[in-house]
């Protein structure tokens, strides 16, 4: 009996419960990008980066990992990885939320984390009623296309996770800083249609037969983007080089793997994965690459069903980098490592690709401000902009028509440090002083006072008039909250916490006071 028990904890030790056919995918990409002549970037070796993949709230799986966190066990069951040896963990997740394919640091080692097949699902099916109820006549398709994915897909995030950790060792500082987005002109129309117009020359860029046909596509991107940027702040144009190189750049390294997996004999393993293929041909897939650029670009493609805010602005430029070192590489220039090595920028790694003169630009410019194209593109973006500035409006007039409202003065505390953990993707720009964040829950800290909601609902942060206003979940209960505040009435508060519907505070210490349905918290030095 005894044999029996400690044979069934030995066998539910070695139980992976992560999909075993993702380390054969990363098993073939590393054979890859694993490597010194390394094809996709050159002189990147991935050979020493550790891979994490996780089930959350099941199963953290390590891959030649130099030194496993604390709880991580050697697996010793059946599946081997030619990557290095396995480790794993039962319990709570070093991520323990859906979809995190990220880079991160795990045990003081930087790691590529992928979240498992079934994880991925789970995600894919949340999602389907939004877009259900957006495109009810194409659910067949919907589901179809969810439940037979192409493999290629996930292997080419392994390598968009791993060129992560090796743009963060050789060039921590040149990724985007997410507070630039905050003031971004998301509803510009010269901005938006710049980027449209911008879209078409790169896949112009693309389709070129001959270097000379790359560069008269390149010397009309370059003038477009001249023109378009002219008009953007210095943080603006920080911003879009420091996603592109980073976003950007990872997602270039999708395209070229597709492009280096052409016509290689896969390994034996991989026919095991349902929808496989073969590598026959993958020219399709990254020219539908390109039409998702287009998309992206234009304005097309519906990111987080939010065509106002910063979800388009942010990911469009995914596919920006990618198209723009894609038509570096059409060019036949040398940029890798000026790219990770030195300050230089894409736009910059261009400019001096294609050496072209002010006349040179301005021709290209003046001709493409006459075309049919450009006044095509201008009334569409004159109308987004409209519709934009009427759904921030919207936005706006949900703080005053929702059940309760929680205002946190803190314009008396003038040394206060005020901070906010959110996405940059739920960003809706109302003003260059007045942001609204939405998508997920959010977290704050003004001074000692935190703040955190238990949804995600819009918060409204106006830094000029150092206010910051909560939607709360009912019309809070005057006597609940005195019960939690003690005797210091509703004028004078010091306390630990305080719970309203729907939002937390802690520390809680300012002058308080509750008309009908609005809160409103001021905070003091």
């Amino acid at each position: 009996m005894l044999y029996l028990l400690a044979f069934s904890a030995l066998v539910q030790q070695d139980r992976l419960q992560v999909d075993p056919l993702l380390l054969v995918q990363a098993a073939e990409v590393w054979s890859v990008i694993g490597r010194k002549d390394n094809p996709v970037w050159p002189g990147w070796d991935a050979r020493n980066t550790p891979i994490l993949v996780y089930f959350p709230g099941k199963q953290d799986v390590l891959i030649n990992h130099p030194k496993p966190p604390e709880g991580f066990k050697p697996y010793t069951g059946a599946v081997r990885s030619p990557i290095g040896p396995i480790f794993v963990k039962d319990g709570p997740t070093i991520k323990d939320m859906d979809g995190q394919n990220t880079s991160a640091e795990v045990g003081g080692v930087g790691t590529l984390v992928v979240a498992d097949t079934l994880s991925t699902r789970r995600q894919w099916i949340e999602s389907l009623a939004g877009q259900f109820v957006e495109h009810p006549e194409n659910a067949t398709k919907i589901i179809t296309d969810g439940l037979f994915p192409n493999p290629c897909n996930s292997m080419t995030v392994f390598a968009h996770e791993a060129f992560h950790v090796y743009q963060e060792k050789l060039a921590p500082n040149k990724s985007a800083k997410e507070l630039d987005v905050l003031k971004y002109p998301a509803l510009s129309v010269e901005n938006n249609v710049g980027f449209a117009l911008e879209s078409d020359f790169l896949a112009e860029a693309a389709n070129a037969r001959t270097v000379a046909e790359a560069r008269a596509a390149a010397v009309k991107w370059l003038a477009t983007r001249t023109w378009r940027r002219a008009g953007l702040s210095e943080a603006s144009i920080r911003y879009e080089d420091g996603n592109e190189f980073n976003e950007g750049l990872a997602e270039y390294v999708q395209y070229k793997l597709l492009e280096c997996l052409q016509n290689k004999t896969p390994s034996q393993e991989m026919w095991l994965v349902q929808g496989f293929q073969g590598y026959g041909d993958l020219q399709p897939q990254r020219d539908q690459m390109m039409r998702q650029m287009q998309m992206a670009l234009t304005g097309q493609m519906n990111v987080n069903n939010d065509p106002y805010g910063a979800s388009p602005v942010r990911f469009r430029l995914y596919f920006s980098g990618m198209a723009i070192a894609a038509m570096l590489d059409r060019l036949g220039a040398k940029w890798h490592d000026p790219m990770l090595k030195t300050d230089a920028t894409l736009t910059s790694l261009v400019e001096n690709a294609v050496h072209a003169t002010p006349e040179e630009l301005e021709r290209a410019r003046a001709e493409i401000q006459s075309s049919p194209r450009f006044k095509e593109l201008t009334d569409l973006k004159l109308k987004l902009a409209k519709d934009g500035e009427a759904h921030i409006q919207k936005v706006l007039a949900g703080f005053d028509s929702c059940p309760g409202e929680l205002l946190i003065d803190y314009s008396k505390a003038a040394k206060a440090a005020v901070a906010f953990v959110f996405t940059p993707f739920g960003v809706l720009r109302v003003s260059d002083d007045q942001t609204v964040y939405r998508l997920i829950p959010m977290r704050g800290r003004i001074g000692s006072l935190t703040v955190s909601e238990d949804g995600a609902r819009p918060v409204l942060h106006d830094q000029k008039a150092k206010i910051v206003r909560y939607q709360l979940t009912a019309t809070p209960d005057e006597a609940a909250i005195k019960l939690q505040i003690g005797s210091g009435g509703l004028q004078a508060v010091d306390a630990k916490t305080l719970a309203l519907p729907g939002v937390t505070l802690g520390n809680v210490k300012g002058t308080l006071r509750i008309e009908g349905r609005k809160v409103t918290l001021v905070v003091g030095d």
